[in-house]
């Protein structure tokens, strides 16, 4: 079976968008953070959803860009997946599965909901329902360089889409401010709640936060502590059993520009005596 190619597109309109022109360190910007995104995305796809944050090629997949048409800011990135992939998903399948996936990704990336629409990706985030928050947290970085037009003029819009077919995903002002950090705390509290999900092979999971009143994503802050991630665990276990499984914990936060909450750091768990 040969490789398959999928094309998508990435446009900028609104400003000196519209002449054809950006800014230089906008355009190195846009471009860069485009590169890691599709990236990012692609070798999840690829290898079993492993999310790699740091700015590495993709495994089973190589993307190309081609040369700016004239009199607009539009970029069309090919990408090449390898024979195993189209294998391992399906020649027929594939193009429609990896839209679905990019759709999803970078919908939660930039705070959207998006309900996947294919067999493949539904199986997905039913087998790990916490992978879509760790790849959206491996995305915020990209994200962030791909709305660095937007962030110098706000009438400037960014669209994903797929060629024949159209947009996609929309990027504006209101999806800068939520992949911006407004502030990461360094300074630790203590909040009440219970962990909903944990992820035994990797950092990430959900909590109840008492004080946000909802749920919010954590990342422990030392995933090789054994103490704490078993404090996590037992803290599901008990609220799936019917208990509350409150625990302290110590943590920071990640707020967004707009102020919210986006995820916590844990930084310890004690039990309440």
């Amino acid at each position: 079976m040969s490789d398959k190619e999928i094309s998508l597109v990435f446009r900028l309109e609104g400003g000196i968008a519209d002449e054809g022109l950006l800014d230089v360190y906008d355009a190195a910007n846009t471009i860069y953070g485009l590169a890691r995104a599709v990236n990012l995305v692609s070798h999840s796809f690829a290898n079993d959803e492993e999310v790699r944050k740091k700015n590495q090629s993709a495994h089973g997949a190589k993307a190309f860009i081609h040369s700016s048409k004239k009199g607009c800011f539009e970029e069309q990135i090919d990408i090449r997946f390898e024979h195993k992939t189209v294998q391992k998903i399906g020649h027929s399948v594939l193009a429609n599965t990896f839209w679905d996936y990019l759709n999803w990704t970078w919908h939660a990336a930039v705070g959207f909901s998006y309900e996947p629409q294919t067999s493949q990706v539904k199986r997905i985030s039913e087998k790990n329902d916490l992978f879509i928050y760790e790849i959206a947290d491996a995305l915020e970085s990209p994200m962030q360089l791909i709305h660095r037009a937007i962030s110098h003029d706000n009438s400037i819009r960014a669209f994903l889409a797929r060629p024949r077919v159209g947009d996609s995903l929309e990027l504006t002002s209101d999806t800068l401010d939520y992949v911006s950090i407004r502030e990461e705390q360094t300074q630790t509290e203590y909040i009440l709640g219970n962990v909903t999900r944990v992820n035994v092979l990797s950092q990430f999971g959900r909590l109840f936060s008492d004080e946000e009143g909802r749920v919010v994503s954590f990342e422990l802050a030392n995933p090789d502590d054994k103490r704490v991630r078993g404090l996590a665990l037992k803290s599901m276990q008990d609220h799936n059993e019917g208990g509350t499984g409150k625990m302290h914990l110590k943590v920071t936060k990640v707020v967004s520009a707009q102020g919210v909450v986006k995820r916590y750091v844990v930084h310890d768990i004690l039990e309440i005596e």
